[in-house]
C-alpha cells in the first residue's frame, strides 16, 4: 500500500485539527491529509488532485456538504461523513458513503471508518439506494432495485442492468462491496448477483455450476462459494 491521499473538509479548525491528529495515530500506512474549510476550496482541490478518502462535514460555513456528495459521488474516492447532524446519516448512505461519524467523535469511533476504508471487508452499507454513474451530461443516479448483477472489469465495474442496458462504474468491485446493501453477494471473483434475482442453481459440467437469475441470465458461481450460495438461498 503505497501513501494514501486523504482530503479533510471541515470548517472549525479544532476539529479539522483532532480529526488528523486521531487519523494518524490509527492507522499502520503512510497517509498525507490534506485540509480544506469551504465547498469552493474542495472542489477547486478535487480539480486538479486525487485522493483515496474524504473527510466531509455538511455544514460549511452555512452551505450544505450534501452539494459536494451529489456532484462528486460517482468519483473513485470513498467519502466518511463527519457531522453533529446524525439525523442525516440514512440520507447520506443513500449516496453511497463509507461511513457516517457522528460528532463529537472519539479514537476508536475514527478507527473503525479507517479499518472499513483500508480493509476489504464486506461490510454491507446500510441504505444505498443507488449507484451514481459519470455520463456524458453530467452524473446519472441508478437505482439499486435495476441491478440485474455487477462484474468485475478492472479498475471499473459494470452494472447490467435489468433492462439489458449496462453501466461503467468508476470504482473496482472491492470498494463497491463495501458500499452495497444487505443481500447482494460475490458469487465468483468476478461477479455479484441481488440474492433475490436468483431463481436457481444448475450444473453447466463436473464441479461448474451457475446461477439462474430472473432475467434469463446465468452467472458462474465459485466452488468455494456454492456452498454458502445454496444455504442462503434455503433460508431465502
Amino acid at each position: 500500500m503505497g501513501v494514501r491521499q486523504l482530503l479533510v473538509c471541515e470548517d472549525e479548525r479544532l476539529i479539522a485539527d483532532r480529526l488528523c491528529r486521531f487519523i494518524g495515530e490509527v492507522v499502520d500506512y503512510r497517509v498525507e491529509i490534506h485540509v480544506v474549510t469551504s465547498l469552493n476550496q474542495a472542489f477547486e482541490f478535487l480539480s486538479n488532485r486525487s485522493i483515496d478518502l474524504l473527510f466531509l462535514d455538511l455544514n460549511l460555513h452555512g452551505k450544505d456538504g450534501f452539494e459536494l456528495l451529489k456532484r462528486l459521488s460517482c468519483e473513485a474516492f470513498h467519502t466518511v461523513i463527519v457531522s453533529a447532524y446524525t439525523e442525516k446519516a440514512l440520507e447520506a448512505f443513500e449516496y453511497g458513503v463509507l461511513d457516517f461519524v457522528g460528532k463529537p467523535f472519539t479514537k476508536e469511533r475514527l478507527r473503525k471508518a479507517m479499518d472499513r476504508f483500508s480493509k476489504d471487508t464486506l461490510a454491507k452499507g446500510p441504505g444505498l439506494k443507488y449507484v451514481a454513474i459519470k455520463g456524458r451530461s453530467g452524473v446519472n443516479f441508478v437505482p439499486i432495485e435495476k441491478i440485474d448483477y455487477i462484474k468485475a472489469a478492472g479498475i471499473y465495474s459494470e452494472l447490467l442492468l435489468l433492462d439489458g442496458t449496462t453501466k461503467i462504474y468508476d470504482k473496482p468491485m472491492n470498494q463497491l462491496l463495501k458500499l452495497l446493501p444487505e443481500g447482494f453477494e460475490r458469487v465468483h471473483k468476478s461477479y455479484v448477483v441481488r440474492l433475490d434475482l436468483v431463481v436457481g442453481i444448475f450444473k453447466r459440467k463436473a464441479n461448474t455450476y451457475d446461477l439462474e437469475l430472473r432475467s434469463g441470465n446465468r452467472i458462474p458461481v465459485s466452488r468455494s462459494m456454492r456452498k454458502t450460495i445454496v444455504e442462503k438461498l434455503a433460508r431465502a
